[in-house]
């Protein structure tokens, strides 16, 4: 499938957006997409295909498994006997980086529609759910970054 050089720039946007998150922000967003966005309570349908290449790891539930320091592994996904092991932030980070736009458009751009589109319908698809996508990725990165100036001005002595 051939991208125009417009939904090339906006995919490249969000690629850009996403990665500009801090390690935990981009792992939490990530993680949240593949188990099916902020209102289910379901397990997502994600693909082998895109799971893999976003560096989920599956092995038999019997064997010992290791809660991953950012998630209970409660969280973890199970279908049947096999559960869904998600990577390191950076090993995410690196994987993300490395992808085309092609790759990215079919592992990460279709993630993101159907883990936000029942919350957002209005944003529509293709290049104006990529444009709100990545205005919705800034705005966590600056939610983010206003968070320590907030609890700084918080902690200085009022001045009555």
């Amino acid at each position: 499938m051939k991208m125009s050089g417009q939904s090339r720039s906006f995919t490249k946007q969000v690629q850009m957006d996403l990665l500009a998150l801090n390690d935990t922000d981009l792992f939490e967003v990530v993680h949240q997409w593949v188990n099916g966005g902020d209102a289910s309570r379901f397990p997502s349908d994600v693909s082998e295909e895109t799971r893999s290449a976003l560096g989920y790891s599956m092995v038999v539930a019997d064997t010992m498994l290791l809660p991953h320091p950012l998630y209970d592994l409660s969280e973890a996904e199970s279908a049947g006997s096999v559960q869904w092991l998600a990577p390191s932030p950076h090993q995410l980070r690196m994987l993300l980086a490395a992808m085309d736009m092609h790759a990215f458009t079919q592992h990460v751009i279709t993630l993101a529609f159907q883990a936000l589109h029942t919350s957002y319908p209005e944003w529509d698809e293709g290049m104006i759910f990529n444009a709100h996508l990545a205005n919705h990725l800034r705005q966590i990165k600056s939610e983010r970054q206003r968070e320590p100036e907030e609890k700084h001005i918080r902690a200085l002595p009022s001045s009555r």
